[in-house]
């Protein structure tokens, strides 16, 4: 007789689910592993958040001050020199002809060496400048006016060697072109270039809101946490979230200490920035006062009418908000300049009284002669105190950036690698601690 065994009866629909319950409760019941099971996938997600916060903040900061040491610095820098270049380089062209025909061999290498310099720095802006940067219109100004400058200037050097007076017309047409075309077109590029600078140190020095909020709030969840548990059960700290605490105290820290030194620094790049920028605009005033004292002895005109180009300048050198107080603002000390600036007023003033008075040639020599009485070498005094203030203030924003830039140095990944490794923490701590309900 053969005896057939029943086949196993399916599992009811109770059973399955009573089992997804039963799963489901580990995680949502009132007992104690549901809740450190909730909270543990709170604390691991909240640290995890923190942590891709952190590493957006981190790089976004670190590009910043990045970009403001390097490419906008640059920039900023070439369009200053192109600035003072072009300046310079009007300012030793009419110098050069007051000289009727003889142009002293030091003038000439000044020319040339500005003329030089102003090419190549503005061949290395047009590299770095997109077709539809706001600064590519004053770039391709300057790019195609200063060979039509260059050729006006060697125009009239060439009626000037041969005693024409033809000459100075060709010299008066240049020195305008330089004063309403390219001069202005220099000083948008470097105004650009200043501001695209300055939203680079505003990008770097922003407060960290987001990291702040969710470090601290991740901070104080875990620290109430570990505050009742330990009063509940009367226990040691739970190693592994005791180390995510310390993880995300001491990423919170590093973001406070690198913020607090890269914020003191760019503040110092910022004022350094703004003096550079004050000295640069400062000795174009300079250097354009210049041209019109040696085109009024060109023009053999005297009187305070003609004049008028000169005392413009000056006035606008010293008046309050003018650059020179905009330099002393940003711990600039300018009272040398103030002294040579006087200096050189007095001397010119005496040029001039010497041209009215028919005395041309003394007006001439006071001009480009190295008497230290006369306007040129008064002239050269000025020019070397603000250049030598423009430099130091140029070193010192440079200095500045690099002191920013070693405040950041790995801050775009170590904290984030902290609030993470925070997050592993929580994850294995608790993980531990429900174990032993088992």
């Amino acid at each position: 007789m053969t005896t057939q065994i029943p086949a196993a009866a399916p599992p009811s629909a109770g059973g399955s689910t009573g089992l997804q319950r039963s799963r489901l409760s580990r995680w949502t019941g009132p007992r104690t592993p549901a809740q450190l099971r909730r909270i543990g996938v709170v604390l691991t997600l909240a640290g995890l958040v923190t942590a891709v916060i952190s590493l957006v903040g981190g790089t976004s900061r670190v590009g910043a001050i990045d970009d403001a040491g390097h490419r906008d610095a640059s920039l900023a820098q070439a369009a200053g020199e192109i600035y003072r270049a072009l300046a310079d380089a009007d300012a030793m062209a009419t110098s050069g002809y007051v000289s009727s025909g003889q142009e002293p061999p030091a003038i000439r290498t000044r020319y040339d060496a500005d003329i030089t310099l102003a090419g190549r720095r503005l061949a290395e802006a047009s590299r770095l400048i997109t077709p539809d940067d706001p600064a590519a219109k004053p770039l391709d100004t300057m790019i195609t006016g200063l060979p039509a400058y260059t050729g006006l200037i060697e125009t009239a050097r060439t009626y000037n060697r041969q005693g024409l007076p033809l000459g100075q017309s060709y010299l008066s047409q240049a020195s305008s072109q330089m004063r309403t075309e390219l001069l202005p077109a220099a000083q948008s590029l470097r105004h650009s270039e200043v501001s695209a600078l300055n939203a680079d140190y505003q990008r770097a020095s922003a407060l960290p809101v987001a990291v702040v909020v969710f470090g601290l709030a991740l901070l104080l969840i875990a620290l109430d946490f570990s505050r009742k548990e330990f009063r509940r059960t009367r226990r040691r700290l739970n190693v592994g979230v005791a180390a995510a605490i310390v993880a995300v105290a001491s990423g919170l820290l590093w973001w406070v200490a690198a913020t607090v030194s890269a914020d003191t620094a760019l503040a110092d790049a910022n004022e350094a920035g703004n003096a550079a920028t004050a000295l640069d605009e400062a000795g174009t005033l300079v250097l354009q006062a210049r041209s019109n004292e040696s085109l009024v002895l060109v023009a053999r005109s005297g009187g305070s009418a003609s004049d008028d180009g000169f005392t413009d300048q000056i006035d606008r050198l010293l008046a309050d908000g003018g650059p020179l107080a905009v330099a002393a603002d940003n711990g600039v000390d300018v009272a040398d300049i103030r002294t040579a600036t006087a200096t050189w007023v007095e001397a010119h003033k005496n040029l001039r009284a010497a041209d009215d008075e028919g005395r041309y040639a003394d007006a001439v020599q006071a001009a480009v002669g190295t008497d230290t009485a006369g306007s040129g070498s008064a002239f050269t005094a000025l020019d070397k105190a603000v250049r030598d203030a423009g430099d130091t203030a140029r070193a010192r924003l440079s200095a500045a950036t690099g002191d920013a830039r070693d405040a950041t140095t790995l801050l775009g990944f170590g904290p984030a690698v902290l609030f993470a490794l925070a997050a592993v923490g929580f994850a294995i701590g608790i993980a531990r601690r429900v174990e032993e309900y088992r």
